[in-house]
This record gives C-alpha cells, sequence and structure tokens, in this order.
C-alpha cells in the first residue's frame, strides 16, 4: 500500500496508510485504431446487450449534490442520487468506474484520458486521443472528444429501496502534486483505492446498505470478441475477479460492489446483414472471455492485488 511521504503528513502524528495504490503504465504506444462506428454493423462484429445484479458489499454512496433534511438527528445529511424518486447508480456513474479498469488492464495501454498530472508528467505516448479518427481501445469502447463509443451504461435501480445514514471522515479532493502520486518525474500509475475496514468520522451521508442490489443494463455496439472479453473482466467476471469501486467516499472504503452478470446477448453483423428480422441470441460468457487478446495479464494481476475482496486493511479514520 503507498504511503505519504513523511514531510507530507498532518501536524500532530505520523502519516497513516491511505486505502489506495497505483497500476503501473506499461511501455509501448496506444494501437490507436480508427473506431467502428454507428452507422452500419460491421464485419463479424458483434452488437448486444449485458444485463446483470450489482451488489453492494460496503456502503454505496452517489452522490446528488443536495444537502436533506432527514427530520431527525442528524438533522442535515449528503443525499444520495435518485432518479424518479428511487435510489440510483447513474450510468455514468458506472461508465466511469469500468472505463478507469479497461485503461489500466488494456493492451496496448490505453491513453489517460483523465488526469489532473501536469502534460510533462505524463509519459508521451500515452496521452489523451485528440483525432476521433484514431483512438485507443478505451476511447473506441467509451468514447472520446467527438466520439461517442459503443458502450452505453443505463442508469442502475436499487431494488427495494431501502437506504440508511452513515458518518464518514471529512474527505479532501487528492493532493496530486505530493510524492505519493510522482515517481522520477512521471505519473506512478492509475489510481485505485481498495476494500477494507469501513472509516467513521462526523459527516453524515446518505448511503445504500451492503446487501443492496441494483439492475444494471450495457448496450454495445461493434465491438470485437477480445474487446467484449475485456469488458467483461472489467465487470468482474474473469479471473482473477475484480471488485469494482464506484461513488463517493471510497477513501473511507465506501463504494465496493460485485457483479454478476444475469443475461447476454448479441447479433453478429454479418446475421442482421443476411436478416432485417435477425433478434440476439444467448452469448457463452465463458467463451467471450477467453478471447483476451487486448488484456495485459500482469496489469490485470497487479489491479486484482489492489481490488481484492474483502479487503485487509483499515481506511484511516481522521479527515485527509
Amino acid at each position: 500500500m503507498e504511503r505519504f511521504d513523511p514531510r507530507d503528513r498532518p501536524r500532530g502524528g505520523p502519516p497513516a496508510a491511505k486505502p489506495y495504490a497505483f497500476v503501473p503504465i506499461p511501455a509501448g504506444d496506444p494501437r490507436r485504431e480508427r473506431p467502428a462506428g454507428h452507422q452500419q454493423y460491421n464485419g463479424n462484429l458483434l452488437t448486444g446487450t449485458l444485463e446483470g445484479i450489482i451488489t453492494a458489499r460496503s456502503p454505496v454512496h452517489v452522490a446528488s449534490g443536495q444537502i436533506e433534511l432527514t427530520g431527525k438527528r442528524p438533522s442535515l445529511v449528503k443525499a444520495h442520487f435518485r432518479r424518479n424518486g428511487r435510489l440510483t447508480i447513474p450510468g455514468s456513474s458506472l461508465k466511469g468506474a469500468i472505463r478507469s479498469i479497461v485503461e489500466a488492464i488494456s493492451n496496448p495501454p490505453s491513453c489517460l484520458r483523465v488526469t489532473r498530472a501536469r502534460f510533462a508528467e505524463q509519459p508521451a505516448q500515452v496521452r489523451a486521443c485528440n483525432r476521433k479518427e484514431s483512438l485507443c481501445v478505451a476511447c473506441q469502447m467509451f468514447g472520446a472528444m467527438g466520439y461517442l463509443g459503443q458502450v452505453h451504461f443505463h442508469d442502475a435501480i436499487l431494488d427495494g429501496g431501502e437506504s440508511t445514514i452513515i458518518l464518514t471522515p471529512s474527505l479532501f479532493a487528492p493532493r496530486t502534486r505530493e510524492r505519493a502520486y510522482i515517481a522520477n518525474g512521471q505519473v506512478r500509475g492509475r489510481k485505485f483505492y481498495s476494500h477494507g475496514e469501513l472509516a467513521r468520522g462526523n459527516v453524515p451521508i446518505e448511503v445504500c446498505p451492503p446487501g443492496s442490489r441494483f439492475r444494471f443494463r450495457v448496450d454495445f455496439e461493434n465491438l470485437s470478441d477480445p474487446q467484449l472479453s475485456l469488458l467483461l473482466i472489467a465487470l468482474g467476471q474473469g479471473t482473477p475477479t475484480l471488485y469494482p469501486k464506484l461513488g463517493g467516499a471510497k477513501p473511507a472504503c465506501c463504494g465496493s460492489v460485485e457483479m454478476h452478470i444475469t443475461g447476454f446477448t448479441a447479433i453478429s453483423a454479418r446475421e442482421a446483414a443476411l436478416d432485417y428480422d435477425a433478434t440476439p441470441s444467448p452469448v457463452d460468457i465463458t467463451m467471450v472471455i477467453g478471447a483476451t487478446r487486448l488484456v495485459n495479464r500482469d496489469a490485470l494481476n497487479r489491479l486484482a492485488t489492489i481490488l481484492i475482496y474483502p479487503g485487509e486493511g483499515t481506511c484511516p479514520p481522521g479527515s485527509y
């Protein structure tokens, strides 16, 4: 587990181990290519739908940006996101969490699409894609400036509507200028929070408690088998199993989830071209996961050690 440099510690005590680590950025250039597009079915690529269940393994909080009155103690709480009055994980939050995993484990490497690192601190070969006609695999799948991407995440609605309130530490924005993030003038890698024992504090937030279940759906267009394999492994369906983290309060060990696929249907471009009324058919998920040409096994194993569940650590109780 990475630690801050002792000179960065708050006054009054030694630094606590932070609940995150880095997946190094591998050497090599992204193989930037023209994306498959949306205007027509393409070759032997697949178009279809993934459906499944997200199970919360620790409290999950996706902030709505609102402070709400509770009518009890505590009287004010940071509210969870809702859609039509129902507790929801927005599709954008799911997409961001899964995209970050795809970026970390893809082979060849994907670009650093979102980073607070200075330009000079970014490895030159993985600076963000800037032409929609030439995209790395993650940008092809999830989108880039001027390009929609081949994968669409729907909002995940909570089954049952249960919520509760917990207290977490006050959390500050990541201090990306600190030495924990930089080595030899370059970013250490992609940052991921690990699972562990929940930290307690004095900031009340509304959460979906452990055991909460959300139904999710992912639509995809014109993906190859290796791209689908990459997506499925990022969703935690491969070996080693990944347990994604999403939403807010991840530094307090919130947001740990397990994802289970309940339905996987697709139609090939060739079938669609030959039959106007062709309908999606069930797909053997094991066969697709085996097409791992776009997976960096070393990066996957490194990430699995960070996202192992349940984690053995304890998130720091103080504000940081």
